[in-house]
């Protein structure tokens, strides 16, 4: 099965659209990792939780742990080496290479290929595409996909160009009372 994820966000603010192959709509995944305590949620089309996606906050090294439904519970793990830049995932017993900063990996069982992730550039924005053999390991190849993206993403911060009223009208009223010394109680007396 082949899934996208549209990472540019039309209009779906605070998730991520995912499509299957034939282009109908699987679920969605809503969440950020940014801060210890935040998850990642695989719903399906009804709102129906499939998984999550969360940190552990066990050892020096970040390590994350995955909930699917009907499943035991699935961590992320990433193998010191300065070699290799390896991650494996424990209960499926995965090994992920390849390069996840260029968005192109693959897991693997042992020297089989179960699934593949490539990130593209298309005319609906960013998407990161989905191959995957088994299809009980989908929820967890799309939440992992998003938790590898996330990590070499930053959200963009983009300036106030245009203050509100507000804001206008309150440092404007600061410039005149720079200007008359006294305000205007002491002005009219």
């Amino acid at each position: 099965m082949i899934y996208t994820l549209y990472l540019t966000q039309e209009g779906h603010t605070g998730q991520i659209p995912i499509t299957d192959e034939e282009g109908k709509p699987f679920g969605s995944i809503r969440g950020r990792l940014d801060n210890p305590n935040h998850t990642l949620y695989l719903l399906d089309t009804s709102g129906n939780e499939i998984g999550r996606l969360f940190s552990d906050g066990t050892g020096l090294i970040a390590s994350y742990t995955l909930d699917v439904v009907h499943h035991s519970l699935v961590h992320v793990k990433k193998v010191n080496s300065p070699q290799t830049n390896l991650f494996y995932i424990t209960r499926l017993n995965y090994w992920v290479n390849g390069s996840i900063k260029q968005g192109s990996y693959s897991f693997r069982d042992g020297f089989k290929k179960v699934a593949s992730v490539d990130t593209v550039v298309s005319d609906k924005g960013v998407t990161l595409t989905c191959q995957i053999s088994r299809e009980e390991d989908t929820p967890f190849i799309l939440l992992i996909a998003v938790l590898f993206t996330q990590w070499h993403v930053t959200p963009l911060k983009l300036p106030d160009l245009f203050p509100n009223l507000n804001r206008r009208q309150t440092s404007t009223a600061s410039f005149f009372k720079l200007l008359l010394p006294y305000g205007r109680k002491h002005g009219r007396q």
